[in-house]
């Protein structure tokens, strides 16, 4: 596969972010980025508004882009076709880019083949500092354009058949409503309490008595109680995640109502159900935390439902 590297298409395995030209974002941690998919149409999900949040955390943290929103756009189309394009040249099994074969559809980017084989791309859209000025850590210009491409791998079938366990790990991201490369919460929470109780993730609460839940170490977090759906306020403490979003949308159109409000970790032992949202993986359901069972301990029929309105959307995306 081939990522993007300041105006150059390199070997994904070949990727590297320089020291030198760049110690704003390597050394610094001057660095944001958004993470999306393609569909299987070829498509990336919700493209429009992973730009315009990008776009958004530059302005909050004074980055200077080097491109406007359609230039990038632009880019990450490019990005996808050149992926498309060298695995045509290249036509043996093992590359899932290849040319259709007669009487195939040939309308999306990707190919069809790319499409049933679930060969989905995951972007990872960075923009990294850039080189510093004589102070060593502002940025002496505008930031640097990555875009890292991975083949997109999905959870296991068992996460959505049966649900997932998280371990809860008192922590709040800085600057929460913004995506920097800094998860050193994640990590030390999947180090400690993640194996402690055997989970498959880690759902940070506030660090005080109050125990507010916020989010997981990558998802939003959502419960259900008495057929109401609650997930924390986009209030500056949390990521406003896109497929959290997309979530809250349908619900609505689907007539579930839904509330954005705070609880607490006390309270799950009162709630019916609780699921998580993220690009990645879409809608999970969520089945205990710590040693709080979630309902009876299943994912729940309204988190099945909205599941099901989600991967329809994303069919006819």
């Amino acid at each position: 596969m081939f990522s993007y590297a300041n105006g150059k298409f390199v070997l994904t395995e070949e990727l590297a972010l320089p020291l030198k030209e760049d110690i704003t974002g390597t050394i610094r941690g001057f660095r944001i980025f958004t993470a999306c998919r393609t569909l299987p149409n070829g498509r990336v999900f919700r493209l429009e508004n992973h730009i315009d949040r990008l776009f958004n955390f530059a302005k909050a943290v004074f980055m200077e882009l080097p491109h406007d929103k359609n230039k990038l756009k632009e880019i990450i189309q490019e990005t996808i076709i050149k992926n498309k394009e060298e695995g045509e040249e290249d036509k043996s099994s093992s590359s899932p880019f290849v040319v259709a074969r007669e009487g195939e559809e040939t309308s999306s980017l990707l190919s069809p083949r790319f499409a049933r084989e679930g060969k989905e791309l995951l972007l990872e859209i960075i923009y990294s500092g850039g080189e510093a000025n004589l102070s060593g850590v502002a940025p002496a210009g505008k930031a640097i354009l990555y875009i890292m491409v991975l083949p997109l791998k999905m959870p296991p079938a068992r996460w959505y058949e049966k649900g997932i366990k998280l371990a809860v790990y008192p922590y709040q991201r800085q600057w929460p409503e913004i995506k920097f490369l800094n998860y050193v919460g994640g990590v030390i929470a999947h180090q400690t309490v993640v194996k402690k109780y055997e989970a498959d993730d880690a759902l940070f609460v506030s660090p005080d008595e109050k125990k507010i839940i916020l989010e997981g170490t990558t998802f939003n977090f959502f419960i259900i109680k008495n057929g109401l759906i609650l997930t924390h306020p986009a209030d500056g403490k949390i990521l406003p995640g896109i497929t959290r979003q997309v979530a809250l949308e349908l619900s609505c159109q689907q007539g579930i109502k839904t509330k954005e409000d705070y609880f607490s970790l006390d309270d799950l032992v009162e709630v019916e159900e609780a699921f998580i949202t993220s690009s990645t993986r879409n809608i999970v359901p969520v089945v205990r935390v710590d040693d709080i069972v979630i309902g009876s301990g299943q994912p729940g029929k309204i988190t099945d439902k909205l599941a099901r309105f989600f991967k329809e959307y994303q069919a006819n995306y």
